[in-house]
């Protein structure tokens, strides 16, 4: 079981540290399963904020371990033995990545694309932000869903399932509304207005 706190994500996802990479995203789901709101076993253990804190602690290690580049910049500190626990922490391992392997100027650049006046209308008068309007954004605005979750750290998994509003295939509601934050941002739209929007419809979702 994941102790808590940690900076060791190998532990929060129970996992060897030469795990190969597909069983760092079957062990997240795993424990994306098991430590969710949904499970009601989780607070004979935990309190409730000790459980988002957990959860919280699952993103960061798939964030982490899930990226080549930010796994094997952890992997390098965490096994030299010469680093403190924030040296393992998610801002520094990012950190690093950026000093390390600097993203070239064009890709810091958003795609261009052509300006549509009756959409960008609709966009700045639209009231509800359900998941089919979010990708014709994203589509209208140039991004892959590749290249969104390569900005915003969000599994592609987790994007597809917003926009197709399967909230069964998402984590719980504090998570979907900071992906919904982050996404937004990304696409330069009013986050609030979005995530509040978003997060209405996702309540009402069997």
């Amino acid at each position: 079981m994941p102790q808590l706190p940690t900076h060791n994500y190998y532990e929060v996802l129970e996992l060897p540290t030469n795990a190969a990479q597909h069983e760092v995203t079957t062990a997240y789901d795993r424990a994306k399963r098991t430590y969710s709101g949904e499970n009601p076993a989780i607070y004979t253990v935990f309190t409730d904020v000790e459980a988002r804190e957990l959860l919280g602690l699952i993103e960061e290690a798939y964030s982490i371990l899930g990226n080549k580049t930010l796994r094997s910049i952890y992997d390098q500190r965490l096994l030299s033995n010469s680093y403190t626990l924030e040296d393992l922490s998610y801002g520094s391992i990012l950190g690093a990545s950026k000093q390390y392997y600097p993203e070239p100027k064009q890709q810091q650049q958003k795609p261009s694309y052509q300006k549509d006046a009756s959409l960008e209308k609709e966009i700045l008068e639209r009231k509800e932000w359900d998941g089919a309007f979010i990708k014709r954004v994203r589509e209208y605005k140039g991004h892959s869903v590749e290249r969104l979750s390569d900005k915003t750290k969000i599994n592609p998994f987790y994007i597809q399932a917003i926009e197709k509003m399967e909230m069964k295939s998402l984590p719980a509601p504090v998570f979907v509304r900071g992906y919904i934050v982050q996404i937004a941002k990304e696409l330069s739209l009013n986050e609030r207005k979005v995530a509040d929007s978003y997060m209405s419809l996702f309540k009402k979702t069997p």
